[in-house]
C-alpha cells in the first residue's frame, strides 16, 4: 500500500513467533524510476508478492538498497535483482556476509538520485557493522532498517552487535530533520525524535539495571537475565542474554565492570 505519496510498503504476513512483525519492504516510486529498500525473506511466496507489486507501479526499478545482510532483510534480493535488472547496493562492511551479488558498495554520505528525490546513505552501525539507514529528501523520510523498529526494541547479538556503537548511531540520527521513520519492522513512526530519544533512554535505563544487579551480587548473564526479565518467555532467553551481554561489553570497555572467565561461566563485577 502507499503509506504516503511516493512511498509504498510491501509487507507479506507476520512471523509465527510471538506475533512479531514481518520485515517491511519499501518501494520508493519517483516518476519513471523507483528504489526498493530491503527485500525480506527469500521464500517464494513473499518474493513473488513483492515482485508483483513492483511491476504494478509502472516504473523502472533502479536500486535495491539493503540496510544490512540479515536474512529477513536481504533474502529475496537475488531473485528480484535477476528479474528486474536493478542494482544491489550494500555498505562495504556488510559485503563479505552477502548472499547476493553486490553491484555497488556504498559508504556514509553517498547519494542516490531518482527523478526528483535524493536518497542519502547514513551509516548507522551497532545492530551490525555495516547497517545503513536511507534519508530521503526533500520529503525528510528515514528508512531505518533495524536501527529503529516501529514496535519494541532492536536486538543486539555480540560480537556483531555493539551496544555502545548502536547508541552513538541513535544519537547521530537526532541531527537529521526527520518527518517520518519507515522502520524495518512494525508501523511507521510519526514522532521520530520522540521515538529515538525514548530508545536511547531505554538503553541507558537498562544499563543502570545491569549495574544495580551486579551491585546486588548477580554476577552472571543468566542471573542478570532472570533478575531483569523475571517472566520472560523461554523462547526469548537467548535474545535477552544477547542484550545483557552487549551492555556488559559496553560497560567493560568503559572501565566500569571487569569479567572473569569466558562464555556462559563468565562472571562480572563492578570495579
Amino acid at each position: 500500500m502507499e503509506i504516503v505519496p511516493r512511498i509504498h510498503s510491501i509487507p507479506v504476513g507476520k512471523t509465527a513467533f510471538m506475533g512479531f512483525y514481518a520485515p517491511n519492504v519499501y518501494l520508493i516510486v519517483d516518476g519513471s524510476q523507483s528504489a526498493l529498500v530491503d527485500t525480506g525473506f527469500a521464500d517464494e511466496e513473499s518474493t513473488r508478492a513483492r515482485l508483483d507489486y513492483v511491476r504494478t507501479c509502472d516504473s523502472q526499478l533502479r536500486y535495491i538498497v539493503l540496510t544490512h545482510t540479515h536474512r529477513d532483510h536481504m533474502g529475496g534480493a537475488a531473485t528480484i535483482r535477476a528479474e528486474t535488472g536493478a542494482e544491489v547496493l550494500l555498505h562495504a562492511a556488510e559485503v563479505e556476509c552477502a548472499t547476493v551479488h553486490v553491484d555497488r558498495v556504498v559508504q556514509d554520505g553517498d547519494v542516490l538520485e531518482l527523478d526528483t528525490l535524493r536518497l542519502e546513505v547514513v551509516h548507522t552501525p551497532g545492530h551490525s557493522p555495516g547497517h545503513i539507514c536511507l534519508y530521503v529528501t526533500p520529503d525528510s523520510i528515514l528508512f531505518s532498517g533495524d536501527q529503529v523498529v516501529g514496535s519494541g526494541t532492536t536486538a543486539m547479538r555480540p560480537p556483531e552487535g555493539d551496544m555502545a556503537v548502536y547508541i552513538d548511531s541513535l544519537r547521530r540520527l537526532l541531527d537529521y530533520d526527520i518527518a517520518m521513520i519507515c522502520p524495518g519492522h512494525g508501523p511507521p513512526v510519526r514522532e521520530p525524535r520522540r521515538k529515538i530519544e525514548e530508545l536511547i533512554q531505554h538503553r541507558l535505563e537498562r544499563e543502570q539495571q545491569v549495574i544495580a544487579g551486579l551491585r546486588e551480587g548477580r554476577v552472571t548473564i543468566k542471573e542478570l537475565v532472570d533478575d531483569i526479565y523475571p517472566e520472560l518467555d523461554r523462547r526469548l532467553v537467548l535474545a535477552a542474554q544477547g542484550q545483557i551481554l552487549a551492555h556488559l561489553l559496553k560497560l567493560e570497555r568503559e572501565g566500569i565492570v571487569s569479567p572473569t572467565g569466558e562464555g556462559d561461566s563468565a562472571r562480572y563485577t563492578l570495579k
